[in-house]
């Protein structure tokens, strides 16, 4: 079993993009903080519902978020569930799949809340 800790954000894409621009690269990680753990919550309470065709556009607009931030394992997780919800296939995963995601948007997102209230070097 792979520990939670393991999960991790990698900026090299938005520093890359901005430039270093260490405000515009809060600005997609304040937008990241904001969203994606409303949809994480609303994807689990498709779940809970047993509403798997709902998870397909919660996944899909979490997906830009977690890939823009480099998270891998989640993003892997998200075109998982994005895939399976679309085709209604391998439903019995769903569950532990979107518990994985929540596990991990957690993590990430303690880390995230940390990074940006470190002051700039």
């Amino acid at each position: 079993m792979e520990m939670n800790s393991a999960i991790r954000y990698d900026l090299s894409y938005l520093n890359n993009v901005f430039q270093g621009n260490r405000e515009m690269v809060n600005n997609i990680i304040a937008l990241f903080l904001q969203q994606v753990p409303k949809y994480v919550s609303e994807m689990e309470e498709c779940v809970r519902r047993n509403e798997p065709l709902s998870l397909h556009p919660l996944a899909h607009k979490a997906k830009s978020s977690v890939a823009m931030l480099g998270i891998k394992d989640m993003e892997e997780d998200i075109i998982q569930i994005e895939q399976d919800s679309k085709y209604m296939r391998n439903l019995d995963g769903l569950p532990t799949l979107v518990g994985r995601v929540k596990r991990n948007c957690q993590v990430v997102y303690d880390q995230l809340m940390e990074a940006i209230q470190r002051p700039a070097a």
